[in-house]
C-alpha cells in the first residue's frame, strides 16, 4: 500500500519501536484512568493493552456485545494483573446509551483521565447516494456526534480535579485528508474528516495543560471492521493492502497521551509517523511556526 502519509518522515514504522514503549518511565500512565472506546476487539483493544502496560491504574473498556467485552476483560485482566479492567455495555450510536454510561461511572465513582475515541462504522463498499440518507446519516452518527457526546460529558466530568490534565485521542483515518485513497468509502472519508476538524476546534478552545487533544491515523489493520466493509468472509480472502502490526496504534496512543505530544495539540498525525523527527528538526519547527499545519482544513488559499 502506498500513501503520500507515508512520506512525511524520513523514517517510517509499521510496528512498535523505542521511543513509544510503553515501558519508558516517561510514558507512564500510573495512576491513570482510561476509557476506550470499541476496546472490545482491534484497535481499541491493543490501545487498551498499551495503556495498561504502560502502567494505567484502570481501563474502562466500552463495547455493543456484552459477551465479547466480557470476554475481554478477563483475557485482559488475566495479561495485566497490575491495572483493573472495567466492561460497560455501550451502544454510542444511542445517545441514552452513552448517558447510562457516564451515569454509571459516576455512581461507580469513577473518574476518567484519558478518553480513546476509537469506536467506528464503515459501510461497505458505496457511493454516498447509493447508500441512502438514512445509512449516510447513521455513520455520521457514530464517527461525528459520539465523539462530540462523549468528549464533553468527559470533559465536564463532576468532581473532576481541574488540575489533573485531561488527554483526548480520536482515532481518525488517512482517509480524512487523502482524497484518492478513500474512493471505496467516501461517506467514512467524510465523517472522519468531520470528526477531526470538529475534535480540532474543541482544542482549538482548551489548553494542552487542561485538555490535552491529538486526532491521529492508526495504520491499516485486518479488523472486523475493515474486513466487514471490504467483504472479507473468510480465512482465504486476500484484500490488497499491506497490513501494520496492531501494537503499533496503541502504544503511539500511550505516547500521544503523554506530556511528550503536547506540542501536537490540536493536530492531525499518522502513528507510522517517527516520532523523533516530529518533536525536533524541520517538521517541529514548522509545527511551532505554522497554527495550519497538521490540521484538517483548505490550505494554500
Amino acid at each position: 500500500m502506498t500513501s503520500l502519509g507515508h512520506a512525511f518522515t524520513t523514517v517510517l514504522h509499521n510496528k512498535s519501536y523505542p521511543a513509544i514503549s510503553t515501558s519508558r518511565p516517561e510514558l507512564s500512565q500510573a495512576g491513570r484512568s482510561v476509557l476506550v472506546g470499541g476496546g472490545s476487539t482491534g484497535i481499541g483493544l491493543s490501545i487498551a493493552k498499551s495503556f495498561a502496560a504502560a502502567g494505567a491504574a484502570r481501563v474502562i473498556i466500552i463495547g455493543r456485545r456484552q459477551d465479547v467485552l466480557d470476554s475481554t476483560v478477563t483475557q485482559a485482566q488475566a495479561e495485566y494483573p497490575g491495572t483493573k479492567f472495567l466492561g460497560y455495555a455501550t451502544d454510542v450510536a444511542k445517545e441514552a446509551s452513552i448517558e447510562q454510561l457516564w451515569l454509571s461511572l459516576k455512581k461507580d465513582r469513577i473518574l476518567v483521565d484519558v478518553l480513546v475515541l476509537s469506536a467506528a462504522k464503515l459501510s461497505p463498499e458505496h457511493t454516498i447516494l447509493s447508500l441512502g440518507t438514512k445509512t449516510v446519516w447513521d455513520e455520521f452518527v457514530v464517527n461525528v456526534k459520539a465523539p462530540l457526546d462523549m468528549t464533553e460529558r468527559f470533559y465536564k466530568q463532576e468532581g473532576r480535579d481541574t488540575s489533573r490534565k485531561l488527554s483526548v485521542l480520536l482515532l481518525s483515518s488517512g482517509a480524512a485528508h487523502d482524497y484518492a485513497a478513500a474512493g471505496l468509502w467516501p461517506n467514512y472519508m467524510a465523517t472522519k474528516n468531520s470528526a477531526t476538524m470538529l475534535i480540532q476546534q474543541i482544542a482549538r478552545n482548551t489548553k494542552p495543560t487542561d485538555m490535552q487533544v491529538v486526532s491521529y491515523h492508526p495504520g491499516v489493520h485486518h479488523t472486523e471492521l475493515l474486513k466487514g466493509a471490504a467483504g472479507d468472509t473468510g480465512a482465504d480472502t486476500e484484500l490488497p493492502w499491506d497490513f501494520d502490526d496492531i501494537r503499533l496504534p496503541g502504544d503511539f496512543a500511550v505516547w500521544a497521551a503523554s506530556d511528550e505530544a503536547a506540542f501536537l495539540h490540536g493536530r492531525f498525525v499518522w502513528a507510522l509517523w517517527d516520532v523523533d523527527e516530529l518533536k525536533s528538526g524541520p517538521i517541529r519547527e514548522k509545527i511551532d511556526r505554522e497554527d495550519s499545519f497538521l490540521r484538517v482544513g483548505i490550505h494554500g488559499l
